[in-house]
């Protein structure tokens, strides 16, 4: 018999078609797709409405994906026997009919994720009223959670994210511009930080908007000089060979490099006496983590360029000519030497130099340029001195990026050069993921005090067909990193242009509106279970609302997620307030903007200040 609720039937058709979790059913016949229940009223038909199948004790609940006015496949318009001709005649082109996809059942008013058995032809489909939906959403009764705003469907139940879920299978949370990607990343960050002081959260912000939007307490290091947040510091002695020579010197010959390569490492074997703990001799590469001067390195690699000889054949050290002037690492100024003759006479050039002078320059520009003083400062205690000596090491980094108070970290890399800032995030996060892989049978391991790593503009350093050293890094952490406590959250406008393989490693899908049809499709094609229907939804979602899908949750919804504290600067401006303002701004503003872009911060004190 029909349920019977508060006076009204939920009964809304039956099932006439089976296809594994992929249900067709086939309507009632009734005058209007409005049914009253308990005095609310419910429309039938809603694509991403709850719908309910009783099989005895148990409930099945499925989410509505489809809805049509034309005849089931495989079915005619009388086939099933559950109308008479006469209902029949008053539908349009044959029948109504949902499409539903099963995605729990419960037992006991208890409800689980998944389906222990599916219906048969013939079983009734019902409505979901609020007593059915306080069964879906019960509060698991532990703090595993993260509240992000309210159940669309019905206001009065929070939508609440499963933290160990979202954490250890990785998440994306991916809408268009606008649609209020930027105030759900904040309002994630403010429920960690409230909620969980332990935790440890790593941000990656491309674009400097979530240093206020973290909450307090959270530590934002940038590459300016804010007054609140640590300076970025970035060991290039850290960097892989490869990504180190591509950055600093560009390309070179084969043979040129592995002779180079060869030299780091032996400068690397010399500097690791110097270290506390050295490790053993055979297990250091020119791609090890030790120390070594790269400024001595760029003067020996000078003075193998410049130097001369009294003889052309006999190219000896007997016959090296003394330099005039022997150069200094220290203020990077060339060594000089007197200079070849265009003739057959003496002095002559070195016939084994590696003809690399414009990778030297470029290797010296980097080393000069200010934006890169987060990586080359000669002042900075994790700079080596000419043998390789370091007043701080890499544990101090550690501490400074995920090692301190604050649940999180807001890694603020706009400062950093566009084409050097892929390899930077690579390297932060390859340091990070590697001591916590080293040391996973520590206190700071990741099994015992895992991690949470979130990325913002995640297209700029996932893109699909490229391989980058934060493509490389990311990619680890998506297929590995739920082994060694590491969790990945990707944030980004355009998913089509992300690693599939990445996307697809995501457990838990947070979609906003989203209008491009291709972002669209890669989002269908990387969602769980069988509900790429509802990607269709997401061009029609309000500004702050998204369809939750995966694993965080316990069942496909619609959320509206709320408002944050805290505006992220990535926000639209107030408009047309910001215009109606009065008075218009002091233009004595403009040189404190000057100042601080010169001071490569938004936050930089005045030169003028006391």
């Amino acid at each position: 018999m029909p349920d019977v609720a508060s006076g009204g039937s939920t009964f809304i058709g039956f099932v006439v078609s089976v296809q594994g979790s992929v249900i067709r059913a086939r309507l009632r016949t009734s005058p209007s797709t409005l049914v009253m229940v308990g005095g609310e009223s419910y429309r039938v038909g809603q694509i991403g409405a709850f719908v309910r199948i009783p099989l005895g004790y148990t409930q099945l609940y499925g989410v509505c994906t489809q809805v049509g006015a034309d005849a089931a496949p495989g079915a005619t318009r009388d086939d099933t026997g559950l109308f008479d001709s006469d209902d029949q005649e008053q539908l349009p082109q044959g029948f109504r009919w949902l499409t539903l996809v099963l995605f729990g059942e419960s037992v006991g008013g208890y409800f689980d994720r998944g389906v222990g058995q599916y219906p048969t032809v013939g079983d009734e489909v019902h409505l979901v009223v609020p007593t059915d939906l306080e069964t879906i959403y019960r509060d698991r009764g532990d703090r595993d959670f993260i509240e992000i705003g309210r159940v669309a469907s019905s206001a009065g139940i929070p939508a609440r994210l499963q933290l160990s879920t979202l954490v250890s299978r990785h998440s994306c949370i991916v809408g268009s511009t606008g649609s209020g990607k930027s105030n759900l990343v904040a309002v994630a960050l403010e429920e960690l930080s409230d909620g969980f002081p332990s935790a440890r959260v790593l941000v990656v912000d491309p674009h400097g908007e979530y240093g206020a939007a973290a909450g307090r307490p959270a530590r934002v290091i940038s590459t300016g000089t804010s007054r609140d947040g640590k300076r970025l510091r970035v060991p290039y002695w850290a960097l892989p060979f490869d990504e180190l020579i591509e950055m600093t010197m560009g390309g070179m010959q084969p043979r040129t490099l592995e002779a180079l390569r060869d030299r780091v490492r032996d400068m690397k074997l010399e500097a690791a006496q110097h270290l506390a703990d050295p490790p053993a001799r055979e297990a250091i590469t020119a791609d090890s983590p030790v120390p070594f001067s790269i400024r001595r390195l760029w003067l020996e690699l000078e003075d193998r360029e410049r130097m001369t000889f009294s003889s052309r054949n006999d190219q000896t050290k007997e016959t090296r000519l003394d330099p005039t002037d022997s150069g200094d690492m220290k203020t990077l100024r060339s060594p000089s030497y007197p200079p070849p003759t265009s003739y057959n006479t003496a002095p002559y050039r070195n016939q084994s130099a590696d003809g690399i002078g414009k990778q030297l320059d470029l290797l010296r520009m980097r080393l000069l340029d200010s934006s890169y003083d987060f990586m080359f400062d000669p002042d900075d205690p994790l700079h080596p001195d000419r043998d390789g000596r370091v007043k701080e090491d890499l544990a101090n980094l550690l501490a400074e990026w995920v090692g301190g108070n604050e649940p999180i970290t807001v890694l603020d890399v706009s400062g950093v050069p566009a084409e050097v800032v892929a390899p930077i995030v690579g390297t932060v996060l390859r340091i990070v993921y590697d001591a916590l892989f080293w040391g996973m049978k520590l206190p700071v391991g990741g099994r015992r005090q895992p991690l949470l790593v979130m990325l913002d503009e995640a297209h700029r350093f996932l893109p699909e067909g490229l391989d980058t050293p934060a493509h490389r890094a990311f990619s680890r952490i998506a297929k590995e990193g739920r082994k060694y406590g590491v969790g990945l959250m990707i944030v980004t406008q355009r998913p089509s242009d992300i690693d599939a393989a990445v996307l697809s490693q995501c457990g838990t899908m947070l979609a906003l509106r989203m209008t491009n049809p291709h972002d669209r499709g890669a989002v269908r094609g990387s969602i769980p279970d069988d509900l790429g229907d509802l990607i269709d939804l997401l061009p029609s979602l309000r500004t702050g609302e998204a369809l939750v899908l995966g694993d965080a949750l316990q069942v496909p919804s619609r959320v509206r997620v709320r408002k944050a504290r805290e505006k992220p600067e990535g926000e639209d401006p107030a408009l047309p307030a910001a215009w109606l303002a009065e008075p218009r701004p002091d233009p004595r503003f403009y040189e404190q903007a000057v100042h601080n872009w010169r001071a490569q911060s938004t936050t930089a004190a005045s030169a003028k200040e006391d």
